[in-house]
């Protein structure tokens, strides 16, 4: 789950949508919009990459139906789906390619009452036999009753039974899985979700910020706008990049060079001073730091620890700190004896 947070207008769900061409494959793109590619696959000259989802939140979101949907007795009993469920399941048929799900302007409605079963879902992540599992964000299937169950793995899987079904098969997992476990969340899923703080929005909840990265996209480049070259600021996804992406380790502290020392030092200086506010970090933070330090090494091998903590700083400790002078005190001044000219990002941040 990541915030895209900034001014209007900076290409925030614009990014999302890039980040889905970079990775879409041709026979996917084939699968689910052939129009698309009849002159020829163009991965950027495509409006909607079969990986990529839109979805624009409304301020009436205050329960989790429009995100997972429910079961509705009216014209017989069924399911009533939604696009984020229906996307979900296309991630979980093609596991080795990235999914992005763009959320629009995420903080219309209060973010921990529509995505609850999300919010808490990700926090279940772990591994178990050599599969990627989570709490499920729509409970077994059986358990709404054979007829329910048959309806939804129709809608969302197709019509596979006994007599079509291909043994060990995607489809046949799949089957298996939403039956007996829900419809959990892929490893190759990304949620990102563009943010806008006015007068028509929510403020985020710690509670949300904890299981987030957040990005401010302030910086506006008109030279480059005006040359063009923001149109091509992305390369084509290889495989590594795919896999760094969707096989990513769950626990920090067995992630690999993850300079865990260096880690354990910072956060136990940066949380001296966070002491007696509500502001202090948790373990949470702790494995999360751990992790992106480990990712930033493996992405680019030129990246040192400082760096990779400046960035960790900036988007997990310093968009948790809010206030006035009256309720956080000294606080940014005394972090700065932690947060030094060593992490220039967060430090400059700090001075603002």
């Amino acid at each position: 789950l990541m915030l895209l947070a900034g001014i209007s207008g900076t290409g925030k769900s614009r990014i999302v949508r890039k980040l889905a061409q970079a990775s879409i494959t041709e026979d996917i793109q084939k699968l689910y919009d052939p129009k698309s590619i009849e002159n020829g696959f163009k991965r950027w000259e495509l409006h909607k990459p079969a990986n990529f989802e839109l979805l624009q939140v409304k301020p009436n979101w205050h329960n989790s139906l429009e995100v997972v949907g429910y079961k509705s007795n009216i014209g017989g009993a069924h399911y009533e789906f939604t696009p984020f469920v229906e996307f979900v399941v296309r991630a979980w048929k093609h596991q080795d390619v990235p999914f992005f799900l763009c959320l629009d302007e995420m903080n219309l409605a209060p973010v921990e009452q529509y995505f609850a079963e999300f919010l808490s879902a990700i926090e279940s992540r772990s591994i178990e036999n050599g599969e990627y599992e989570t709490d499920p964000i729509i409970k077994p299937f059986m358990n709404f009753g054979e007829e329910v169950c048959t309806q939804m793995i129709n809608h969302l899987v197709g019509k596979v039974d006994a007599s079509n079904v291909i043994p060990d098969s995607i489809e046949a997992k799949l089957v298996e899985r939403f039956k007996t476990k829900g419809l959990t969340l892929p490893k190759n899923l990304f949620v990102l979700g563009t943010v806008n703080m006015d007068e028509t929005t929510f403020s985020f909840s710690r509670k949300v910020l904890d299981r987030a990265m957040s990005i401010v996209m302030n910086d506006v480049e008109y030279d480059k706008f005006f040359t063009g070259e923001t149109e091509n600021d992305m390369a084509e996804f290889d495989d590594r990049t795919k896999s760094l992406l969707i096989n990513r380790p769950i626990r920090g502290l067995e992630a690999e060079d993850n300079d865990a020392e260096v880690v354990e030092q910072y956060l136990t200086a940066v949380n001296e001073k966070l002491n007696n506010t509500p502001f202090k970090l948790g373990y949470r933070a702790a494995n999360e730091a751990l992790l992106y330090v480990s990712a930033a090494h493996h992405f680019d091998g030129s990246v040192d620890v400082n760096s990779a903590l400046d960035e960790f700083t900036l988007m997990k400790i310093l968009s948790r700190i809010e206030g006035d002078k009256r309720s956080i005190g000294n606080l940014l001044q005394d972090l700065q004896q932690v947060i030094n000219e060593s992490y220039p990002a967060s430090n400059k941040k700090l001075v603002q």
